[in-house]
């Protein structure tokens, strides 16, 4: 059965329940977890999309994030959501990059122009080891903010909109 995932406002408040597919497909509104992992260099895990993904595929994108499911609440679909946001990074960094380590919250972030979903994003430091999930990520690799800085002006680069935003953001902003 495919995963519901809850279709939201630009307040973030719930509005109703679809599949994956319908998300993307329809690009609707929906709340998702980000993480940005650096380690002791000042260097931030970037990963390669799976070649099987619905969106992206073997593009480059931020070091994991993972959709808010239904299974994923404890109440209903607006409650407690500092809470949903950070179990939902918790596990995703888990599941994919294979890590336990304290989170961060960064910020909020709203739907824009090229980003249709409302993003809670997550900063975690560690120096690994990594170990990937391999039906989600096909690689990853650590880049300083000089490499990455050349990947954005790299029009061959294959990055997701999220990278490009969230990267830039977190250069901005001194994370790294």
């Amino acid at each position: 059965m495919e995963e519901r995932i809850a279709v939201v406002d630009e307040a973030d408040r719930f509005v109703r329940w679809v599949g994956r597919r319908e998300i993307h497909e329809q690009r609707l509104v929906h709340r998702s977890a980000y993480v940005l992992v650096f380690n002791s260099k000042n260097q931030m895990l970037i990963q390669l999309r799976h070649r099987n993904k619905q969106t992206y595929p073997l593009h480059w994108d931020i070091s994991c994030a993972g959709h808010i499911c239904a299974e994923d609440y404890s109440g209903g679909p607006d409650d407690d959501l500092d809470e949903v946001y950070r179990l939902t990074a918790t596990r995703e960094l888990a599941e994919e990059l294979g890590l336990s380590v304290p989170l961060q919250r960064l910020g909020h972030f709203g739907p824009s122009d090229t980003h249709y979903e409302q993003t809670r994003l997550f900063e975690a430091r560690s120096d690994g080891p990594i170990r990937l999930q391999q039906s989600e990520v096909e690689e990853a690799r650590w880049v300083h903010p000089a490499e990455f800085t050349a990947l954005l002006a790299d029009p061959a680069a294959r990055l997701t909109g999220s990278l490009r935003r969230f990267g830039v953001w977190a250069l901005d902003q001194g994370c790294w």
